[in-house]
């Protein structure tokens, strides 16, 4: 028998639909690449915004003639939109077999193949299910993600993730380091950590600043980032080995949201703009090229003209090497939900558009600042517009476009010369 699997939204997303593979396989499946022929068919979805589960369920509904074609398939919703909308995805979408949340995958092989084929939903939390133990497949032939915090003990006013995905676990530091070593042992040498607050994390006396010390250590990891930290939680600890460490790469994907403290706290984020600006010079001391991106919310529920204005002034003060913006739209179920809104979709857009424009330019000069320097780059794989050139990232998550001097292959490391920028591509000549 054959699966096949869907995948929607964040790198977490990702690392699951590995982890389920793997379940699957271990119980006998094999996999397929051709959806028509596979036997299961696994939708794992996103729900941090509506949209995400109206894509979603658009996508889902476009196998009911598979269905329908082969009355012994069976389709399985899994992730956040599953736990978020759990029985009432059956009026949407009929046809479907199952309905599972993120905390029963390990019983999946159970559930489609054992004694619990007959039960439809499993949404419940199951807050000792840490998926220990387990562990997901490796995702391509150099890099892989591996999460080590599931769940999230805040509770932003505009954000879902908490009533979908638990409260915070925190998974065994053993079993962290041993599936970093299981990675490493298949050629793996770029590792990637996984968590809704990943810099929180602490566990049998580990913490995030500990833990990526011991990875660090372990042979054959060569580069190693995280997604995504707290601004709460960085301290001095964590911020020396992220300066003194090589292996860490100089790169934080770091959420500001908003400028203004007034809705930073609406939002109950937890800190200040101050605090934020702080930790950006704190990281950026000793390397002004330690690259830092953002999320940022335009409209959100209550921002004023002076919000606004504070949040272009935190956006042109951190110099973010590139930003996520996102107008606001309200969340069913989140407590900002329930607040009125100041704001036209008209306004919000505007105000988008005008942090975009300021943010592209900063994005521009951050790039061209690159020029002529020496990077090592990771190979990923050939351009897509020029099989004959290949694409890397820099240690600091830069894309960049070569053309190689000899046989290449993805996972190399390259010495490249920073010579030329093509919009918001940086091009090198590769020296070694």
């Amino acid at each position: 028998m054959k699966y096949h699997i869907v995948t929607f939204g964040c790198q977490m997303n990702e690392y699951d639909s590995a982890l389920i593979a793997g379940l699957l396989e271990g119980a006998g499946l094999r996999v397929s690449k051709n959806i028509e022929e596979a036997d299961f068919l696994f939708y794992n979805t996103c729900s941090v915004r509506e949209k995400a589960e109206e894509t979603a369920i658009a996508k889902i509904s476009q196998s009911r003639p598979l269905k329908q074609k082969n009355k012994k398939l069976k389709v399985i919703v899994l992730g956040c939109m599953a736990k978020n909308k759990g029985e009432q995805l059956f009026e949407k979408l009929p046809f479907i077999d199952h309905v599972i949340g993120t905390d029963h995958y390990r019983q999946i092989p159970e559930i489609v193949l054992g004694a619990k084929a007959n039960e439809r939903v499993f949404t419940d939390f199951d807050e000792k299910e840490n998926y220990d133990g387990t562990y997901a497949q490796i995702q391509n032939p150099f890099s892989t993600s591996i999460t080590i915090q599931r769940g999230c003990n805040k509770r932003c006013s505009y954000c879902i993730v908490p009533y979908v995905r638990g409260n915070e676990k925190n998974k065994d530091p053993l079993d962290i380091l041993a599936e970093v070593q299981m990675s490493v042992e298949k050629g793996i040498s770029e590792i990637t950590l996984l968590g809704q607050t990943v810099n929180a994390y602490k566990k049998d006396g580990e913490t995030f600043a500990s833990l990526l010390e011991k990875i660090s250590e372990i042979n054959g990891v060569k580069r190693i980032r995280f997604v995504s930290p707290h601004p709460r939680h960085y301290d001095d600890e964590l911020i020396s080995v992220l300066q003194s460490n090589s292996k860490i790469c100089h790169h934080v994907h770091l959420p500001l949201q908003s400028g203004s403290d007034t809705i930073l706290k609406k939002m109950r984020r937890q800190y200040t703009a101050e605090h934020f600006l702080s930790l950006i010079e704190a990281l950026r001391s000793k390397d002004p090229f330690y690259a830092v991106t953002t999320d940022i919310i335009s409209g959100f529920v209550g921002e004023t003209d002076s919000d606004f204005e504070k949040t272009l002034e935190v956006v042109k003060q951190a110099q973010f090497d590139n930003a996520f913006m996102f107008i606001y739209s309200p969340r069913i179920g989140t407590e900002s939900y329930l607040e009125k809104e100041i704001l036209s979709q008209e306004q919000k857009l505007l105000r988008h558009q005008q942090l975009v424009e300021i943010q592209n330019q900063i994005t521009s000069n951050r790039s061209q600042n690159m020029l002529g320097r020496v990077e090592e780059i990771l190979v990923e794989r050939p351009s897509s517009k020029d099989p004959s050139e290949w694409m890397g990232k820099t240690d600091n998550f830069k894309k960049v476009i070569f053309k190689p001097t000899s046989t290449v292959s993805p996972g190399d490391y390259l010495t490249c010369k920073i010579n030329e920028i093509r919009g918001w591509t940086l091009r090198g000549e590769v020296l070694s």
